[in-house]
């Protein structure tokens, strides 16, 4: 029985028992409150697939132990350096994920290239495991640069197999979070009421905003990947509407994670800072999806070179890093071509910033319009990217594409093989293909929450005198309310879009 934060099942059952049980076993024997974590979390990560958990118990244990060699092992041995055995264990680490992850599409390619074909039968996807093999590498990482003592096996298994964190992120670092679970204690009323607004925060994003821009999204690339005729204004409706889905699913998701971590007293990094409000790309990538930036940046882009050996070289390893983030996403030529999209964006940006360095121009970005003209064009690139990042195939996405910059309006006839799924795909526009009111109303409120509003890390820091959190009754009544509607809209069936990644 597989379980999501957006679930009534978890709402209304797991977390108010999670809860009471934390607060009685911290009052009672507060020394087993990280074990008590550790057992809620496999059970909740077992709830998607027993031999899930077995893999990510055996790849836990293995790195607990690699850890452990690496700690202990010398610095020179006759036969093998530390270094090498770091090497050793960061490729056991990249195993299970390019099987599992990438081993059909490496076998599809590869037939394809030969002309020829084999039968093979892709693995199953583990839930999580991008995300939980990056939080390995991390850890081995710092115990091989002596930052970091492995303790015992049942704190490592809690450090990577938190519930919290483990199928979608963030990606957190063992400096940020081991210290707090040495520190585990009872509920504050505090940290419960911070804990529960930014919870019902994000669930909002979630089932309020994404889940339901979703249906306008879905139907334009579904048209799209039918070969249907797309009207000009559909595809560049679908494609914002797809932008602002994939913020507020994924961006929900870190809220309710981190939410849940506040009830309990554990503090998780911040995920996304208003990415859409940056003015550059390079200022994206530092406000989209930061643990994973900060990631790519550590164990990528700097032992690459980073910007050390010149621009040149800076440029070709900004390009690499991004193609292989992009390749982290999924197995496929979309994600390969996102990801090399925006290692060039990257580059030209980087490019653009050495050019007007030290000169008059550098200054005038500061200017208002200027850099109201710098978001804009920042946020048409952001949606240009994610058609090839949502649609499934290159075709698809050109069939999306090719409207956008072309004038095509809806043809006054439609062939009956498209005509038989107009219901499906496009049964909430009007008959002349354009949105319809809600569907308007519901992109014009994202954009207004996107650069009108400030994001749900600055609301719980104060926010300003009319959006910041306090604990007030007009808060506590603003959220019921949004978990009320939260609570009546949940019977849609959706998902969270990173679980895939």
């Amino acid at each position: 029985m597989a379980m999501l934060f957006s679930s009534y099942a978890f709402i209304l059952v797991f977390l108010p028992l999670f809860l009471l049980f934390w607060q009685g076993c911290a009052v009672f024997y507060p020394k087993a409150l990280p074990l008590y974590l550790l057992g809620v979390s496999l059970l909740f990560y077992g709830l998607w697939g027993l031999s899930f958990l077995v893999l990510l118990i055996l790849i836990i244990s293995l790195n607990w132990f690699l850890g452990l060699l690496v700690c202990s092992w010398p610095d020179k041995w006759r036969t093998l350096s530390r270094k090498a055995l770091f090497i050793i264990a960061l490729g056991l680490n990249l195993a299970p994920l390019l099987w599992f992850k990438y081993s059909w599409f490496a076998i599809s390619n590869l037939g394809l290239l030969f002309g020829v074909s084999w039968e093979f039968s892709p693995p199953g996807l583990p839930l999580g495991i991008s995300f939980y093999t990056f939080i390995q590498i991390a850890w081995l990482y710092a115990v091989y640069k002596n930052e970091l003592k492995p303790g015992g096996l049942l704190r490592h298994l809690l450090f990577s197999a938190c519930f919290l964190y483990v199928m979608s992120g963030p990606i957190v670092r063992g400096s940020q979070v081991l210290p707090q679970y040495d520190e585990l204690r009872g509920i504050s009323v505090g940290g419960l009421a911070r804990g529960l607004t930014l919870f019902v925060i994000g669930l909002s994003k979630k089932v309020i905003l994404a889940d339901s821009i979703a249906v306008y999204a879905n139907a334009v690339f579904g048209a799209a990947e039918k070969g249907w005729q797309i009207s000009t204004p559909e595809a560049w409706l679908g494609s914002i509407c797809y932008t602002f889905q994939l913020y507020f699913d994924f961006s929900g998701y870190t809220d309710m994670a981190l939410g849940l971590g506040l009830m309990i007293g554990l503090n998780l990094p911040q995920n996304f800072d208003s990415p859409y409000k940056a003015t550059g790309i390079a200022d994206f990538w530092r406000r989209w999806h930061i643990t994973l930036s900060l990631w790519l940046r550590d164990f990528l882009y700097i032992p690459l070179g980073g910007n050390r050996k010149g621009r040149v070289r800076q440029y070709v390893n900004l390009f690499l890093t991004m193609l292989i983030g992009g390749a982290w996403h999924g197995a496929g030529w979309t994600y390969i071509i996102w990801g090399a999209m925006h290692g060039l964006m990257l580059s030209v940006n980087h490019f653009f910033r050495a050019l007007i360095k030290g000169t008059a121009f550098e200054g005038w970005g500061n200017f208002l319009p200027l850099r109201l003209l710098s978001t804009g064009f920042t946020f048409f690139c952001l949606n240009f990217c994610w058609v090839i990042f949502r649609a499934p195939n290159p075709e698809s996405a050109l069939a999306v594409y090719r409207p956008m910059f072309r004038l095509v309006t809806v043809p006054d006839y439609w062939p009956p093989d498209q005509a038989e799924g107009l219901t499906r795909f496009f049964n909430t526009w009007l008959p002349n293909g354009y949105f319809d009111l809600n569907g308007l109303l519901l992109t014009a409120t994202c954009f207004l929450l996107v650069w009108g509003m400030p994001n749900s890390g600055q609301i719980m820091a104060g926010g300003g005198r009319l959006f910041g959190w306090r604990p007030a009754r007009g808060w506590a009544t603003g959220m019921a309310f949004a978990l009320f509607a939260c609570l009546a809209l949940l019977g849609r069936k959706t998902t969270f879009l990173y679980f895939q990644f």
